[in-house]
């Protein structure tokens, strides 16, 4: 085909070492074969980057690309996916973002953007549809997120309507869980890409589209589009998340004993009351946030004003941010919560592991594992909300023990000398759900190839749904199927909120309707399926394999103590074993030949 609906045809590469820019022609040849951003990413990258670099050397790549559903009326398209190969867990990675940038690099007429090379000083990129410019940074290095957003906006005209996706000082600084913001309050969140945008000396990409995206039935996707705000509007999950935001997950998994709490040595809160959606909605929410193309607005703008800190006005605190940083800390107020949210928004970091990170500094403070002498005088103790301002404060600019904690939770525990109280895999550290009181997500956890992370494959929602939170034996399905899920919606450009009132047949019917590709769920299916393999087989060129998909010793060994959850652990071996097997894997955990030729990947590819 010379032209497919839905794909502008064009990627943008730019080289910052010699400061190159070029357009390219899409391959239209593999929309069928990978559907769009997650799966683009990872034939890109598996293409174009050899596994041994250096992450935060010039020859890592951040490679961003659109979903195909981006720009179109289907409800919540407006993800956008990040390829690159992680610093802090040094394995294939990848982020998705919501918002507007990733529509609005769809709208300035390119499916992609490939960033290589690395810059001689500080910089930063200005797309305006087809004139793109690489411009001087130095006056922005420094400068938090909200600061360069509004620098970077006055000085190009004061266009308010500008799309930036920026690093702080964070990025800037090398921290491995550093973020890259777009927007101000929305990020490529995990795995430290703000720390290979900071390595390569670019500090933000500004991005203003003007162009027309061309549809294959625009009657047919307008239709669609009535029908689906309909089923989202009647989905009671998608109002809870709509008035409440994802934290209206907070009862839920608290009462049923896997939320973590002080380091994961517990899985019931007791102040996890004052935390819940509703009483959030109460206490500080002001208003609500939507991301481009979306009727859930599950965004909160939340408001409090302390004697201490001020004034504070944020968007979240997120469901993911208040468990870790708060429960998972022994914090339950709200003045510290956002303090410490608004910290991480400020400098750019992950929520989700700086908050394992100072968890496990809490720990080992407590067990005497290290001192007042190491925490630079600091009461580091569960449920001191100062101490826990003041540690991410240091970690931003990786001062005293925050440039220990900087390196991520594995390097961190190994550094006290207590690699057993590091609640991670792969380097990166767990979200909120105890695998103990929830085993599909210690599978999920175990064989992500980035690292622990609940995205991989959502499996809390069946998992209460079907009342088989504590069991092992079919978990792989499970996982493999929700794996499956997460990867399409992923790949064509979906929030995977809203699948709970979205289904697959919907999903494959708007795809059609935008690109006149007459998919349909098998062939979705199994471009998902070549996706994972292509992720796995990558990481295999690493020397990742089983012995790699673990989980901390503390889930495995260590009976909950109390609660809905209380005496469990998790069987790995098991759920790994019957997975294998589920996937079309060998005993070890990579991809058989014939699973290959079933995919037409190539185990040198």
């Amino acid at each position: 085909m010379s032209k497919i609906p839905g794909i502008a045809g064009k990627i943008l590469r730019i080289n910052l070492t010699d400061q190159s820019i070029q357009i390219e022609d899409t391959p239209l040849d593999i929309v069928r074969k990978y559907l769009g951003a997650r799966g683009f990413g990872i034939y890109y990258f598996n293409r174009e980057v050899d596994p041994v670099i250096d992450p935060l050397g010039p020859e890592n790549k951040l490679i961003f690309m659109s979903g195909t559903l981006a720009g179109s009326l289907i409800p919540g398209n407006n993800k956008i996916n990040l390829t690159f190969k992680s610093p802090l867990t040094n394995t294939y990675s990848f982020s998705l973002c919501g918002g507007h940038w990733g529509p609005e690099l769809k709208f300035a007429g390119y499916d992609g953007l490939i960033i290589e090379g690395k810059a001689e000083n500080p910089v930063y990129l200005w797309i305006d549809d087809e004139n793109v410019e690489i411009r001087a940074a130095e006056h922005l290095w420094g400068n938090i997120i909200s600061q360069c957003d509004q620098n970077i906006k006055k000085e190009l005209g004061k266009d308010m309507q500008i799309q930036i996706a920026a690093i702080g000082p964070a990025g800037e600084n090398l921290n491995k869980m550093a973020c890259i913001t777009s927007g101000v309050h929305r990020e490529f969140g995990r795995g430290g890409c703000g720390a290979v945008m900071g390595s390569k000396n670019l500090k933000a990409i500004a991005v203003r589209g003007t162009q027309d995206i061309q549809f294959h039935d625009i009657e047919q996707m307008k239709k669609l589009a009535q029908k689906y705000y309909a089923q989202l509007k009647s989905s009671p999950k998608i109002q809870d998340r709509r008035h409440y935001g994802t934290p209206e997950m907070v009862k839920d998994i608290n009462e049923r004993g896997l939320w973590c709490t002080r380091n994961f040595s517990q899985g019931y809160f007791e102040d996890g009351f004052k935390l819940e959606g509703p009483q959030m909605r109460k206490d500080i929410v002001v208003g609500d946030a939507s991301c481009f193309g979306c009727p859930v607005a599950c965004g909160k703008r939340s408001y409090v004003a302390t004697e201490k800190y001020g004034l504070m006005h944020i968007e979240g605190p997120e469901f993911e941010t208040i468990g870790l940083l708060g429960p998972n800390c022994g914090v339950s107020d709200w003045d510290h919560i956002l303090k410490a949210t608004k910290i991480c928004d400020d400098y750019g970091f992950d929520t989700m592991n700086a908050g394992g990170c100072i968890a496990l500094a809490m720990e080992c403070f407590e067990k005497g594992i290290i001192s007042l002498k190491e925490t630079n005088g600091i009461e580091l103790k569960f449920g001191n909300g100062d101490a826990l301002v003041k540690i991410l404060e240091m970690m931003a600019l990786r001062k005293g023990i925050g440039d220990i904690l900087a390196e991520g939770v594995k390097s961190a525990s190994e550094k006290f000398g207590a690699p057993e109280l590091g609640m991670h895999s792969k380097g990166q550290g767990l979200a909120v759900y105890d695998p103990r009181g929830m085993k599909g997500m210690g599978l999920t956890y175990a064989t992500s190839p980035k690292g622990a992370h609940h995205m991989m494959a959502t499996t809390m929602g069946p998992e209460i749904v079907q009342k088989n939170r504590l069991e092992t034996k079919g978990k792989a399905a499970l996982v493999r199927e929700q794996q499956l899920s997460m990867c399409i919606v992923d790949s064509i450009g979906i929030c995977s909120t809203l699948r709970a009132g979205m289904d697959l047949q919907n999903l494959v019917d708007g795809f059609n309707a935008v690109t006149g590709l007459n998919m349909d769920k098998h062939m979705f299916n199994s471009a998902a399926e070549r996706t994972i393999n292509l992720e796995r087989l990558y990481n295999s060129k690493l020397g990742f394999s089983r012995k790699n998909d673990t989980l901390p010793k503390r889930f495995l060994t260590e009976p909950m103590k109390k609660g809905r959850s209380a005496g469990e652990t998790v069987d790995l071996e098991v759920m790994l074993d019957e997975y294998y097997i589920v996937m079309g894997w060998t005993r070890d955990g990579l991809p058989t030949a014939d699973k290959l030729k079933e995919l037409n990947l190539k185990a040198k590819s």
